[in-house]
């Protein structure tokens, strides 16, 4: 699958490419907010998602939001593509690729439906509009930068700090292969102390877990943007609001090879080789995110361990696949959730952070936050 493929395959690489279009300044792209503004309100409202939209009265300066509803009807899926088509792409600079990347990520949510966006682009007749915007996001060469910088020996672990960083894991506090067997033992229980949720109907289940990454206790690190800038500092999937971080270069020795996810049906392999059945943990969360209700698995991680040393999320594969249906075989799916663009777990004690700490921080930048070294 190359980029291009990526970028259209699933919603969070469509949620990119839409951001980027819809960045421009030029009174088509204003136009084609607007449009999807309208658009994704309309759908909003029709499938009862209790939104609300405020402007403020022309008439009296400094009066208060009022709701309103639309003056006209929304313009048609056919409009919009048709815009798409049209509209003077922005030049698609590393900052504005970055910070498209960042919006798609920050709108990552799997324990509910797609927001209305999402739902939207993900129509044929837009994602169809939608190859021209792929296309000159992939000419430019700057994803597949990225991509290659995440190298065994460039992986960098972030620790936040500040406001909302107390309780986050710390790695490295107990052997990796302790916590594999841990976390294997209770999700094993979780899918058991649930198997009556099976049976349940899906209005009637509580919200749960939905997320099917390794332990949280395991060295994570991931490769970077330009300027030596971590990629895990602005793409965090359900974060919270850091805005400071300490970073340090982490040195693996691998006697076993890490596992690249570089697109979903390498996830749908190690779903084949290595099944965890979650079809009673995950059935709510999965349904919400993906309206499939059927037989879930995913990785066992402390049976991926023995045959490597970590797991790679590559970009191209989150693009495509984070919060889609990945089809396992005829009868069984599974869903990438909760894994962060270009993160790598991993699965070996022999994990050291070197060279000297590194503080970063978010600044504004001219109307946006930009993360900075300090």
């Amino acid at each position: 699958m190359d980029l291009k493929q990526s970028l259209l395959a699933g919603r969070r690489g469509r949620r990119l490419l839409s951001s980027i279009v819809l960045s421009g300044t030029a009174p088509e792209a204003q136009h084609l907010m607007r449009s999807v503004f309208d658009a994704s309100f309309e759908l909003a409202q029709q499938r009862g998602d209790g939104v609300v939209r405020f402007t403020m009265a022309e008439e009296s300066a400094g009066a208060e939001p009022q709701e309103s509803a639309a003056d006209e009807t929304a313009p048609s899926i056919a409009q919009i593509a048709q815009m798409l088509r049209t509209v003077p792409l922005p030049e698609a600079m590393p900052e504005l690729i970055r910070s498209a990347l960042t919006d798609s990520v920050d709108w990552a949510m799997y324990w509910q439906p797609p927001d209305a966006e999402d739902t939207l682009f993900g129509d044929p007749r837009l994602v169809q509009a939608l190859e021209r915007v792929a296309e000159h996001v992939a000419s430019t060469g700057i994803i597949q930068s990225w991509m290659g910088a995440s190298t065994q020996s460039n992986q960098w672990m972030i620790t936040w700090t500040g406001e909302s960083a107390e309780g986050q894991w710390e790695p490295g506090l107990e052997p990796a292969q302790s916590q594999l067997k841990a976390w294997n033992l209770d999700l094993a229980e979780k899918e058991r102390a649930s198997k009556a949720d099976l049976r349940e109907k899906m209005d009637q289940l509580a919200s749960g877990h939905w997320w099917p990454n390794p332990p949280g206790g395991l060295y994570r690190s991931f490769g970077t943007f330009e300027l030596e800038e971590p990629i895990g500092l602005a793409c965090v999937e359900d974060g919270m609001g850091w805005s400071s971080a300490l970073v340090r270069r982490l040195q693996i020795e691998c006697r076993k090879p890490v596992f690249h996810i570089t697109e979903p049906r390498h996830w749908a392999d190690l779903c084949r080789r290595y099944p965890l059945e979650v079809s009673a943990t995950m059935r709510r969360n999965w349904f919400e995110t993906t309206g499939r209700d059927g037989l879930w698995v995913q990785p066992d991680w402390q049976a991926v361990a023995e045959d490597y040393d970590g797991v790679h999320l590559g970009l191209g594969a989150y693009l495509a696949g984070a919060g889609e249906i990945i089809a396992v075989d005829a009868r069984r799916a599974s869903v990438i959730a909760g894994w962060n663009p270009d993160e790598t777990y991993w699965f070996t004690d022999a994990v050291q952070p070197v060279d000297e700490v590194r503080t970063w921080g978010i600044s504004d930048a001219g109307g946006r936050d930009v993360w900075l070294r300090r």
